[in-house]
């Protein structure tokens, strides 16, 4: 369900720039209330500081709206039996505004808690539960931390306790002081559990195991069968493909699912010309844009015989609404290249035993519409911390040196 959040003035005075990362609501009774607060003699400094920041970012911005403090608001301040306070007003701004849009009411003011909760019965969350995950620099999946000695026995007595305020199967690369890698962890909402995985074999491309640390991360949340909306993102040649098709065929192989289903939004690279009319069935027209399998698998034989031997089908997105896929993996790449309803769309096809796994780059979308409504961002962005969800982010390029090049030309 969308939503939009509700913000009272303590919550942004608490959030200050991070509140205008999505679209919010607030009353006037704020507005009025950080007015107030700049030039109150009663206020200690710091708080007239975050009045006057966020009275500037509300100066700039055109990323909210503001609830007025109209007749019908006070209707429903009467209809409860409530008194005209500041924050009654706020509460029963959004009172109104979420009988025609859905809203979650954001506080750390315990009053207002109590009255959004209780009185009104509003969703409500501090500032502290948002997890406002707004773009893929923000939130990758796992935190690299780098441990002194004592910090490091710290932390293996206390595996228990979320020190870094790590979302649900959000990972952990721990350092020794001079940098190298000891051990990595995942946090289950219970504990940071040590992660498990296992190097494969692909006969077309040999042994495969993780070269760098983001990769070792990829291999445990590829083959974790808990997590059944899987999501890799990063820059060209980081592995994003490669590690999805070997993983997925090697699960295949081995009877955990029956067949990986192909799709991939057929958008022409930016700027590049059409080249006109493809001949042919609907899987021979989609076929040129599941190369990136070809590449894994041997050359286009190798993708051909996959297909044959029914380990391998591809679809066209366009074709999938009403369709229900059982005990299989849908795999599609290039993701920047869908719309949040794509991806609703794709997430609504997940069957009994089967999962959706995506990959892409928000850097190479292809389509003004992609950038102002960006599917692969909105999973981030909205499912991250779900129990059923996992998100890397790949930063090195693997391919070779000189396709690390590229990122020179930014």
């Amino acid at each position: 369900m969308e939503y939009k959040l509700f913000l009272d003035t303590n919550a942004l005075l608490n959030l200050q720039s991070a509140a205008f990362k999505e679209k919010f609501v607030i009353s006037q009774k704020t507005l009025e209330e950080i007015e107030s607060i700049k030039t109150s003699g009663h206020k200690d400094g710091d708080v007239k500081y975050k009045a006057r920041s966020i009275a500037r970012l509300l100066d700039q911005s055109e990323n909210y709206e503001v609830i007025a403090y109209t007749p019908e608001v006070r209707k429903i301040i009467n209809d409860f039996t409530l008194d005209e306070t500041p924050d009654n007003i706020i509460l029963a701004s959004a009172y109104w505004y979420n009988q025609s849009s859905s809203i979650i009411v954001c506080t750390d003011d315990l009053n207002c808690k109590f009255i959004s909760k209780n009185i009104f019965k509003l969703p409500t969350k501090g500032t502290q539960e948002l997890n406002l995950v707004k773009n893929l620099d923000e939130y990758t999946g796992y935190k690299d931390v780098t441990l002194s000695d004592e910090e490091m026995s710290y932390f293996y007595l206390h595996t228990n306790e979320n020190m870094y305020d790590s979302l649900l199967n959000e990972y952990l690369i721990i350092r020794k002081s001079d940098g190298e890698v000891v051990d990595y962890r995942k946090w289950n909402g219970e504990e940071y559990k040590p992660i498990s995985y296992k190097q494969i074999s692909n006969r077309f491309l040999g042994k495969i195991k993780p070269r760098n640390p983001e990769q070792v991360l990829a291999f445990d949340m590829l083959q974790n069968k808990d997590i059944t909306i899987k999501v890799l993102s990063g820059r060209f040649g980081s592995g994003k493909s490669m590690l999805m098709i070997s993983n997925a065929l090697k699960l295949i192989e081995e009877g955990k699912f029956e067949r990986l289903v192909f799709i991939r939004n057929p958008i022409t690279v930016h700027n590049i010309t059409e080249i006109g009319f493809i001949p042919g069935t609907i899987e021979e027209k989609m076929k040129p844009g599941a190369m990136v399998l070809a590449d894994h698998l041997g050359g286009e034989t190798g993708l051909d015989m996959q297909i044959m031997a029914g380990n391998i089908s591809i679809e066209f997105i366009g074709n999938i609404r009403g369709r229900d896929y059982k005990n299989c993996i849908l795999y599609c790449t290039e993701s920047e290249n869908l719309t949040k309803e794509h991806i609703q769309l794709l997430i609504g096809r997940i069957g009994e035993d089967s999962e959706l796994w995506l990959d892409g780059d928000v850097k190479q979308v292809d389509s003004p519409l992609f950038r102002n409504n960006n599917g692969l961002l909105c999973s981030v962005q909205k499912l991250s911390g779900h129990k059923k969800f996992g998100y890397v982010q790949l930063n090195k390029t693997e391919r070779s040196e000189t396709a690390a090049m590229a990122d020179l030309l930014d």
